[in-house]
């Protein structure tokens, strides 16, 4: 897993992206969880959300692994709006108010 911080700058503060490893779903979760404690500046221990009370971390990998294409899903956790994508992408950024 890599992480780096882009900032955008303006209103909409920074943006926070990582990889994870597609062949391996079981990275999805920490990479996920991650990253979001790195863009809120605490632990993963720390967030006021569990993934799971989030949504089903084992159907988001196959919902991901499913299409033919690109499969992208979003969601909110910890205050933070989260992109993943097939193809390993994880964004964090704000969520819109």
């Amino acid at each position: 897993m890599g992480s780096d911080r882009n900032d955008d700058g303006g209103e909409e503060g920074g943006r926070f992206r990582a990889t994870w490893n597609p062949d391996d779903p079981d990275s999805l979760t920490d990479t996920i969880v991650n990253t979001v404690a790195e863009a809120r500046g605490v632990d993963g221990m720390e967030l006021s959300e569990l993934l799971n009370d989030v949504l089903d971390p084992d159907a988001l990998a196959r919902v991901l692994a499913s299409g033919s294409g690109t499969v992208t899903v979003t969601f909110t956790l910890d205050g933070q709006s989260v992109t993943v994508d097939s193809e390993g992408s994880v964004i964090v950024e704000p969520a819109a108010e």
